[in-house]
């Protein structure tokens, strides 16, 4: 698929939509857009920025950007390796890795499957991971399942031990590279190591295909678990950096120093809270942000920019 057909995919979601001369930018949470695809580094100019503020709308948005001499304080997950094998692994790893393909049974999965199984999963890896609940429920995770079955060049790979579902990769052809979406598995399975077998193999598949470049798994987290840093890492995926950028709305930069002392006591207070580490982490990238000018006047907009097109309802054009 294409970058317009990869955002059409979160528009399907309910999530909307603003794209810009470089960028287009899509809603994770309410009022925070991200640029797309994932695993591309932009480089927006501040009016791009200041219109992704306004027709959001958005009070945060957050891009990977080229480092233009500053420090990289952000990295992709990325494997480009051709010639990927168990050799390309750490050399604990391999031994883990021996273990699960010897254990696991690997093999693609439609999505009525997943749809119907996989929701399990993703409840235990959040809990075992952030020991929280999804963001998701049941019914938005049917709805996801339902648009990925409808999308191009989307697929589902699943883990089975003994005939138990041990662990699912959801991933996306975007261009020429394959981004892993979706990774979950089965706490009480992962003895069995099938996250490892499940890597490796559709690592090794896509990677000696020809249509790939490179995999992705993403971005390193603003609140990264070192275990997950650990595992991605120890599977061949180096790190490509990048400036981490997060502006927020000029609107609200008089609250950013009340909310950095907040978030840094309540971080403090409970060291564990994902949430609190990324508030702080987001706040503290936000510091240095080179706002520039972002067609801002006497604390309004420029009108000149309320006369844009608008595309589809759910969806922005800038």
């Amino acid at each position: 698929m294409n970058t317009a057909q990869f955002a059409n995919f979160f528009r399907e979601l309910g999530h909307r939509l603003v794209i810009t001369n470089k960028c287009l930018w899509f809603n994770p949470h309410p009022f925070l857009f991200k640029s797309l695809p994932f695993h591309q580094i932009v480089d927006p100019s501040p009016d791009e920025v200041a219109r992704v503020f306004l027709h959001g709308p958005a009070l945060a948005v957050r891009y990977p950007s080229p480092a233009h001499g500053a420090t990289a304080d952000g990295g992709m997950y990325v494997c480009s390796r051709r010639d990927y094998d168990i050799e390309s692994l750490s050399a604990n790893v391999r031994s883990h890795t021996r273990r699960g393909l010897a254990r696991c049974n690997i093999r693609q999965i439609d999505f009525a499957y997943l749809r119907d199984h996989g929701y399990g999963l993703f409840e235990d890896t959040i809990q075992r991971q952030t020991n929280g609940r999804p963001s998701i429920s049941t019914n938005q995770w049917r709805h996801f399942c339902t648009i990925a079955s409808q999308t191009v060049d989307t697929e589902a790979w699943g883990a089975f031990v003994e005939g138990r579902f041990a662990a699912y990769i959801v991933g996306m052809l975007i261009d020429d590279c394959y981004y892993i979406h979706v990774q979950k598995s089965a706490s009480d399975l992962l003895k069995y190591y099938p996250n490892n077998a499940l890597t490796f193999v559709v690592l090794k598949e896509k990677l000696s295909g020809g249509l790939v470049s490179a995999v992705s798994h993403g971005q390193i987290a603003l609140a990264a678990r070192e275990g997950l840093y650990r595992f991605k890492r120890s599977m061949g995926f180096e790190i490509q950096p990048f400036k981490e950028r997060v502006i927020f709305n000029p609107l609200i930069k008089s609250t950013l120093r009340f909310g950095r002392g907040m978030a840094s006591i309540l971080q403090r207070r409970d060291p564990a809270n994902l949430f609190w580490r990324r508030v702080s982490r987001s706040i503290e990238l936000a510091r240095d942000a080179p706002l520039g000018r972002l067609a801002v006047v006497d604390g309004r907009y420029n009108p000149l920019d309320r006369d844009l097109p608008l595309t589809p309802p759910g969806e922005r054009r800038i």
